[in-house]
């Protein structure tokens, strides 16, 4: 720790602390000079347009005047701006720095931060950890090297890198990077508490995540990454650099997060704005079916029973007859030998045309002949909403860049319609085959073109002790061997076949400031455990509950995607976790959510 990297800290830090309350009085004084000229142009902004001299002298006061506002308006948000990026940045200044030399030019140090920071002048105090030059950092490497910006190629010398423990004005500790990126504070991190939400990891984001935070030369990315592998970190700190690379066109209104239940959806909640963004907006995919349905007149209360992976078939083929209810004029001028979603379509866009489209769209077509036609049983809402959106050409062009989260859940009627929908948006796909609680889902990348996909995997996996990531790697099928892990080997996991609650008393001591969490195979049986401890925090997919310090209860389908300190799992000899199909998949879930300690309990526990 050298005096000059301690007393870099303290200027910056006192700098900081100027400008918080003079950017606060700045704010201030300009919303009140903006009042003022606003109540001189109500007052004075009478229109004198007796001559034509008057006229142009009455325009160009008008004009001015407009451009006074205008100007402090840009001064207005600049200030806003830099007070809100201080604020952000007093407790942690900066994570990292860089020293490097451009071609001809003295070496110069870059410190990166969450946010970036200019004074008053515009000189830059601090970089944006999504900059382009921040890529040369998480690029792991010193020597010659080079960075994308503005379409060029810049070539660049990196000299040393390090990170820092900052406490506001104290520096607590430098490491010299040079292999990895802070080996020491990466397992300091990883060893942090696990209560309340998900932490961002900008200043520990290691090499192949940052592969899939900065990919940029596909429209679609899919992520299979193991269990503890950082996936919904690495999804939430790709939506902040896209954010920022586009922060001239996009807002977080244009960002759409799906999460597998509301409960998930608090969990992630505040990591955006802790990088200086708003919250984007999220939903879970049944709720989204069930908005989009609405605006085609349809109820759409459920998805099962579906037939959209057939229907997607059917579209395809042809059909000589003209469905019952369409007008058959506009079907009749295509080709008996098109296909039925090719004729489907020229007859919408005829109908939109001569200004004849259905005013109630749900009730258009006669469902029923049409499944008959098909040889379906019935077309469900669900199923006439995936048919209009295709006949209709319907796409999200609120959307910019959508994001899944664990993915792997969802079959091919999920991922059917989100192509058609979001055809025009950028795609950000994650999840972990083995994850998948039940059957074996489909391969995502083949519902979108083979030139738009990249596919990237994760396989180090970040989350637990070595001895509990070694445990639930056995149950990871052909991963099984893949698996890394970096943090200590910790304390084994702990098998129990007792009921006896004497006898677990002990497991259910809970550190403070830690969470513990009992997973039950069955929502039922986490019910009846929650009446049994006052105490606890009981966890379902559909209340805004996320983990808590102390005892939480939650059935393993709430589980997934969340991490604890400590993790007891019941039943875990029952038929749940012991089924041929799925129980390998349960077990690995499971036993990784935990990254301290891991009971498992042979029996349920009622």
């Amino acid at each position: 720790m050298t005096q000059s990297a301690a007393q870099h800290l303290q200027q910056l830090y006192q700098q900081l602390s100027r400008d918080i309350p003079t950017l606060t009085k700045q704010l201030a004084d300009l919303g009140q000079t903006a009042r003022n000229v606003k109540r001189e142009l109500g007052t004075d902004g009478h229109l004198d347009l007796g001559t034509y001299s008057e006229t142009l002298d009455t325009f160009a006061s008008i004009e001015t005047n407009n451009r006074q506002i205008d100007t402090l308006n840009a001064r207005a948000q600049t200030a806003a701006t830099r007070l809100a990026h201080a604020k952000l940045l007093l407790p942690q200044a900066y994570f990292a720095k860089i020293n490097l030399a451009y071609d001809g030019d003295d070496a110069e140090d870059f410190y990166l931060g969450k946010v970036g920071y200019v004074d008053a002048a515009g000189n830059d105090l601090v970089y944006d950890w999504r900059a382009p030059v921040a890529a040369v950092y998480y690029a792991n490497r010193n020597g010659a090297t080079s960075y994308q910006a503005n379409g060029r190629t810049i070539p660049v010398t990196v000299s040393q890198r390090q990170q820092f423990v900052i406490d506001h004005d104290h520096l607590e500790q430098v490491v010299d990077a040079q292999a990895a990126i802070g080996d020491p504070l990466l397992l300091a991190v990883l060893a942090s508490n696990r209560s309340g939400g998900l932490q961002e990891i900008t200043a520990t984001i290691q090499q192949e995540q940052n592969a899939i935070i900065r990919e940029n030369d596909h429209a679609v990315v899919l992520v299979d990454g193991v269990a503890g592998s950082g996936k919904t970190s690495v999804l939430l700190q790709r939506v902040a650099y896209l954010l920022y690379q586009h922060r001239h066109d996009w807002t977080p209104a244009d960002i759409l997060i799906i999460t597998p239940s509301i409960a998930f959806s608090r969990y992630i909640r505040g990591v955006l704005p802790a990088l200086g963004e708003a919250e984007p907006l999220s939903t879970t995919y049944p709720k989204l079916v069930a908005a989009l349905g609405r605006r085609f007149g349809l109820e759409i209360t459920t998805l099962a029973d579906n037939h959209l992976p057939a229907l997607a078939d059917l579209i395809q083929a042809p059909q000589p007859n003209v469905p019952a209810g369409l007008n058959g004029q506009a079907y009749a001028q295509t080709s008996e030998q098109a296909n039925f979603i090719t004729r489907m379509q020229h007859a919408w866009r005829w109908l939109q045309a001569t200004n004849q489209t259905p005013d109630d769209v749900s009730q258009w077509l006669d469902w029923p002949s049409l499944a008959k036609s098909w040889g379906l049983p019935t077309l469900t809402p669900y199923d006439q909403l995936y048919l209009l959106v295709q006949i209709t050409g319907h796409t999200q062009t609120t959307t910019a860049a959508l994001f899944v989260d664990e993915a792997q859940d969802y079959d091919a009627d999920v991922w059917l319609l989100l192509a058609a929908i979001f055809k025009k948006s950028q795609l950000t796909i994650v999840g972990d085959h083995h994850q998948r609680l039940v059957g074996v889902g489909p391969k995502i990348d083949t519902f979108f073109k083979a030139n738009q996909t990249i596919n990237l995997k994760l396989r180090t996996s970040y989350r637990a002790t070595g001895a509990i990531t070694s445990y639930f790697s056995q149950f990871a099928g052909d991963w099984s061997t893949a698996i890394q892990a970096v943090q200590p080997l910790g304390t084994p996991p702990t098998r129990l076949s007792t009921t006896d609650w004497s006898a677990l008393q002990s497991e259910l001591t809970v550190p403070a400031r830690q969470s513990l969490a009992l997973i039950t195979p069955t929502t039922a049986e986490a019910s009846q455990l929650a009446k049994q401890f006052s105490s606890a925090h009981l966890i379902t997919a559909n209340d805004h509950q996320t983990v808590q310090p102390g005892l939480n209860i939650l059935v393993l389908t709430v589980a997934k995607g969340l991490e604890f300190d400590q993790v007891i799992i019941t039943g875990w000899q029952s038929d749940f976790y012991t089924d041929a199909d799925s129980g390998q998949n349960r077990r690995y879930v499971a036993a990784s959510r935990g990254t301290k300690k891991l009971t498992l309990i042979d029996n349920d526990l009622l």
